[in-house]
C-alpha cells in the first residue's frame, strides 16, 4: 500500500482539514501524520486509530523583531533534519501540507517526494509562502489570483452535514418557538465577542434563543431563559443544524462550513494584531459576494451587534442564496482525488 504524510499544526485550523480528508484517504494510503512535540495535533488525532503519528521538534516563526529570531535558523535546521529522517523511514508517495510552523520543516525536508500544499486563507500563511517554491501543486480554498494556484475550496468534515437538530434542542432546553442564534468565538480572541454578547443578551433573547460557545475557561455562569452557554461543542454539527443564524469569527474553515450549510452569518473577524489580518481578508471576500455580513471589532458594541444580527436574520434567504451560488466551497473530494493520483 502507498504511504502518505499529512502535516500541519499550531492551530486547529491547520489540523481539521486533514481530518476531513481521512475517510477519503484511508482505503488507498497508509496514513502518517507529522506534528510537533506536545502539540495539539496529537490530541486532535487521538480518536483516529488508523493514523500513525510522529513528532518532531519545531520552532514557531515570529513576525516581530525579537532576539529570539536569531536562533530560528539553527532550530529550523534541527527540525528539518528530524523530518528528513522520518521521511526516509516512511518513504511516502506524497506529502500533503496544511501549513503552520509544524509543516515548514517537513516541506523543506521532502527532497524528491512531491509536496501538495493547501492554503485555507485568502492570503498565503508564512509557512506556505516559504514552502510554495518547492511544492508540486498549490491548492487554495479562495480564488486568490495566484498564477500557479488551483482554487478547489476547503476540505470540510462530512459530519457537518449530518447534525441532529432535535438532539441539540434537547440539550439546550429550548422550546422551538423562537429562531436560534449560535455564537462561537473560535479558539482565539473570544473575549471581546463574549463581552459584547453578554451586554446585548437582554435584546438578543427577545428575538432569539441563544447558544453561546464561549471558548475554554470563559463560562460566565449567567443563567437566563432562552440562553444556553457552553465552552466548546464536541457535537458542533448538531448546533449547526439547530442554528437559524450565526455570529462567528472569520477563520477560513468556519466560513466555508457556514457557506456549505447556507447559514446566514454575521462575521466579527479578529483584528490585525490579534492575527496577521487574515480573518478580515477572509470575511471581506465572502461579504463581497453577498454571502455574509461583516462587523469589524472596532465597531463592536451591544447595539451594533444586535442591529447587525437582526439584519442578517431578516436577510436570511438572500444570504443563503448567495452562499449556494459560491463556487469551490466544499473541496474535500477534489483534494482527495488530487492526492489519490500520487497513490496510483
Amino acid at each position: 500500500m502507498k504511504k502518505i504524510i499529512l502535516t500541519g499544526g499550531g492551530t486547529a485550523g491547520h489540523v481539521t482539514p486533514n481530518l476531513a480528508l481521512l475517510p477519503y484517504l484511508e482505503p488507498r494510503f497508509e496514513i502518517h501524520y507529522i506534528g510537533s512535540v506536545g502539540g495539539m495535533e496529537k490530541r486532535l488525532l487521538e480518536p483516529y486509530k488508523g493514523v500513525i503519528y510522529h513528532e518532531i521538534p519545531c520552532v514557531k516563526l515570529v513576525r516581530s523583531l525579537t532576539p529570539k529570531n536569531l536562533l530560528i535558523p539553527f532550530r529550523l535546521l534541527k527540525s528539518v533534519n528530524a523530518a528528513k529522517r522520518l521521511i526516509a523511514e516512511i518513504q511516502p508517495s506524497v506529502i500533503f501540507s496544511k501549513g503552520g510552523f509544524v509543516a515548514l520543516p517537513v516541506c523543506l525536508a521532502a527532497g524528491k517526494v512531491p509536496v501538495i500544499l493547501h492554503e485555507s486563507d485568502l492570503t498565503l500563511g508564512l509557512a506556505n509562502r516559504l514552502a510554495a517554491r518547492k511544492c508540486a501543486e498549490l491548492l487554495t480554498s479562495f480564488d486568490t489570483g495566484i498564477t500557479r494556484a488551483k482554487c478547489v475550496g476547503a476540505p470540510l468534515r462530512r459530519e457537518i452535514y449530518r447534525g441532529d437538530k432535535s438532539r441539540a434542542r434537547l440539550e439546550c432546553g429550548f422550546s422551538g418557538l423562537k429562531p436560534v442564534l449560535l455564537v462561537t468565538g473560535g479558539s482565539l480572541g473570544a473575549k471581546a465577542l463574549n463581552e459584547a454578547v453578554a451586554a446585548a443578551l437582554p435584546a438578543l433573547t427577545e428575538k432569539f434563543d441563544v447558544v453561546h460557545l464561549t471558548g475554554r475557561g470563559n463560562l460566565s455562569g449567567v443563567k437566563t431563559a432562552g440562553y444556553y452557554q457552553k465552552e466548546f461543542a464536541e457535537n458542533m454539527p448538531d448546533f449547526f443544524a439547530l442554528a437559524d443564524a450565526v455570529i462567528s469569527r472569520g477563520g477560513a474553515n468556519t466560513l466555508f462550513e457556514l457557506a456549505a450549510l447556507g447559514l446566514p452569518s454575521l462575521i466579527v473577524p479578529l483584528p490585525k494584531g490579534n492575527s496577521r489580518g487574515d480573518q478580515i481578508d477572509n470575511a471581506r471576500y465572502f461579504e463581497s459576494r453577498g454571502a455574509v455580513r461583516v462587523l469589524l471589532q472596532e465597531n463592536l458594541s451591544p447595539d451594533t451587534l444586535t442591529a447587525s444580527i437582526t439584519e442578517v436574520y431578516d436577510r436570511k434567504c438572500e444570504l443563503a442564496a448567495a452562499c449556494k451560488a459560491l463556487r469551490h466551497v466544499d473541496g474535500t473530494a477534489t483534494v482527495a482525488r488530487i492526492l489519490a493520483r500520487y497513490g496510483e
